[in-house]
């Protein structure tokens, strides 16, 4: 089967699924989810749904997104789940020159084995589950991915991938995990693909779209420095480029203009010095640093000092644990931000960043990477893969991906308090679509503009 051959000419999708039941609480640190006040809009009981495709007995509600007798071939809803453990696996990088999004994982690892120790995950089939989260190493090498990702399925058995990081890594094992029905959630990446939900239903980000958070600093612009002459350095794969197209997208019939450009490839490529001379002999005002990793917030400290324009770093870049990276130049750099800062006094006042603080040293993590703001992202991966359990009628691999794909307006983890996931099938593929300008002062990030909502249009500013 080739879903992104067949798929779309066999099924869409009309509307969202009807809200789905909550039948408990998501037993999460730091989650702090309080009861939606529209339950009672839900269906009572979880009785009320039958099948995977989570349609109602009565027959009063759409299809669902995802129909595993039609989509999947040698279909295995349940495998991973063991009695009353879900085991999910995940890729990431913990060597190389991008192992500092190990601490991503560790943040995940630090959410499973906080839920674990309250209980578990109640989810919305009345059962309590724990997790087994198995990780491997793939050194942000997409050709090593496939394999390890063969391992978790065949040999591992896992329910899942979760929080697997890497544009490239992801889209290497895309058809893969596609064409055998494997959910992979809360994908470490916002690169426009994710937002092909029809082709592939089985994949959902955990991070906003890369042409959303471009999008939102090029309004920014237009509104601060309409004239504003831009040096883009970006990452030289679907990650990066995603930045490079869609700023050129959003600029067109402005006056603003990409005088300089360099690409970076993190594959062949240790150092962006060289690069960040070239755009620095441009004299551009704006700065726009489009890649990941240690080499991102390195890039700050090779800015020669008689350039100084308005810089703005990737929200993947933009943790307290990278900026500690940037020689002291992290100083006034803009970014967008979705989540709360354990690192910022202002947030520390947050319930759920003092829960996380609390819970996450409990569960191992250490003080630094707490505060750090990396592991926040793997917590929150944890927290959104809980909350689709939550709220499943159906623990089952198309249940989960089914509630996946409709949500409405929920808030997990340690997403602002103002950011409200929703999804709703192809139409509608991004939960987080959510984002504030921000910029780094004293070593915190303050708010420059309010929370934007951008929901049901972050694939309308994909750039060609």
């Amino acid at each position: 089967m080739t879903p992104s051959s067949s798929r779309g000419s066999r099924r869409v999708l009309a509307t969202r699924l009807t809200a789905l039941v909550i039948a408990g609480t998501l037993v999460a640190a730091g989650c702090g989810r309080e009861e939606d006040d529209a339950a009672e809009d839900k269906p009572s009981t979880a009785t009320e749904t039958s099948g995977a495709d989570g349609a109602t007995d009565e027959g009063d509600a759409p299809a669902a997104f995802i129909n595993p007798d039609d989509d999947c071939t040698n279909y295995e809803g349940t495998k991973g789940i063991t009695g009353d453990t879900i085991k999910i696996g995940t890729v990431r990088p913990a060597t190389g020159p991008y192992s500092i999004f190990d601490k991503v994982t560790s943040g995940l690892q630090g959410w499973v084995d906080s839920t674990n120790s309250k209980g578990g995950v109640k989810a919305g089939d009345g059962k309590t589950y724990k997790l087994e989260l198995v990780k491997e190493d793939d050194a942000y090498d997409p050709a090593k991915t496939p394999g390890l990702v063969k391992k978790l399925v065949e040999q591992d058995g896992v329910f899942a991938i979760v929080g697997q990081i890497g544009t490239s890594n992801n889209l290497a094992v895309r058809d893969y995990m596609n064409e055998n029905c494997i959910p992979s959630i809360a994908l470490a990446t916002g690169s426009t693909e994710w937002g092909k939900a029809n082709e592939y239903p089985w994949f959902i980000g955990g991070l906003p779209s890369y042409a959303t958070e471009a999008h939102a600093f090029a309004e920014y612009l237009k509104e601060t420095k309409p004239t504003a002459t831009v040096a883009l350095l970006y990452q030289d794969d679907d990650f990066g480029q995603a930045y490079q197209k869609t700023l050129k997208k959003e600029i067109e019939g402005t006056e603003i203009t990409i005088v300089a450009e360099q690409p970076f490839n993190p594959l062949t490529e240790t150092s962006t010095e060289s690069k960040v001379a070239q755009l620095a002999s441009s004299k551009a005002d704006v700065f726009f640093v489009g890649i990941g990793g240690t080499p991102c917030p390195r890039t700050l400290t090779f800015m020669p000092a008689d350039w100084t324009p308005m810089t703005y770093v990737s929200l993947t870049c933009a943790s307290k644990t990278a900026m500690s990276l940037a020689g002291g130049k992290d100083e006034g750099v803009f970014s967008t931000q979705a989540t709360l800062d354990p690192s910022g006094a202002t947030d520390q006042a947050n319930p759920r960043v003092q829960a996380f603080l609390t819970d996450g040293a409990a569960a191992g993590i250490s003080a630094d990477d707490l505060q750090g703001g990396i592991a926040v992202i793997g917590w929150n991966f944890g927290a959104m893969f809980g909350e689709l359990l939550a709220q499943s009628p159906e623990v089952s691999r198309a249940g989960v991906m089914n509630t996946a794909y409709s949500l409405d307006g929920v808030n997990f983890g340690l997403l602002r308090d103002e950011v409200s996931a929703t999804t709703n099938g192809d139409e509608d593929p991004w939960a987080l679509e959510d984002l504030r300008i921000v910029k780094r002062t004293a070593g915190e990030w303050v708010e420059v503009t309010p929370m934007t909502s951008y929901a049901g249009k972050s694939n309308s500013f994909e750039g060609k």
